[in-house]
């Protein structure tokens, strides 16, 4: 193996690890949400990332299923972005920050790490950040529902939560064949 190679290696281990500890920060941070502002920019930064990482994974994904997979995570997401904010449009929500328009570092790390996977090692690498992604997701959708501050975006979460959950089991079970 060449030294090339060999970085090549480490810096996938070293994202990989990355990952799964911003994975542990994003759970951590998604149980604590009780505000209408904090669960807004962790939903809507969550549906930017889903939908920016299914675009990568369209243009890279090895498997079918996985692309499959992606496609669906880009319109699930999309769906989920236009009901926030239907949601924030609702006489509840008056004085709740706008979603932002950009990933935090986070996850704009996790995008970057796709873009670095090497191409024998993306659909994995790819599959391990959804089951993180959506376990984050599904901590603060269910968080949310139960103690938010704010009713009209409770029920969003209560509506959201278990379309997320089939999600993190789709990404499960392929995660599994791989």
């Amino acid at each position: 193996m060449s030294n090339e190679q060999e970085a090549g290696g480490l810096k996938q281990v070293v994202n990989k690890v990355t990952d799964a500890v911003g994975g542990m920060v994003g759970q951590a941070s998604a149980a604590s949400t009780r505000t209408a502002d904090q669960f807004v920019e962790n939903a809507a930064i969550g549906d930017r990332y889903e939908i920016r990482a299914g675009m990568i994974a369209l243009q890279r994904a090895q498997r079918d299923d996985v692309r499959l997979a992606a496609r669906q995570m880009i319109i699930d997401h999309t769906t989920s972005t236009h009901q926030l904010q239907a949601a924030l449009e609702m006489n509840e929500t008056a004085g709740v920050i706008a979603p932002p328009l950009e990933l935090d570092n986070r996850r704009q790390g996790m995008i970057q790490h796709l873009m670095e996977a090497s191409d024998d090692g993306f659909d994995k690498q790819y599959l391990d950040q959804q089951v993180l992604a959506h376990e984050e997701t599904v901590t603060l959708m269910r968080n949310f529902a139960e103690g938010g501050d704010n009713s009209q975006l409770r029920s969003f979460a209560l509506s959201t939560a278990p379309v997320v959950e089939r999600h993190l089991e789709h990404m499960k079970h392929l995660r599994e064949l791989a």
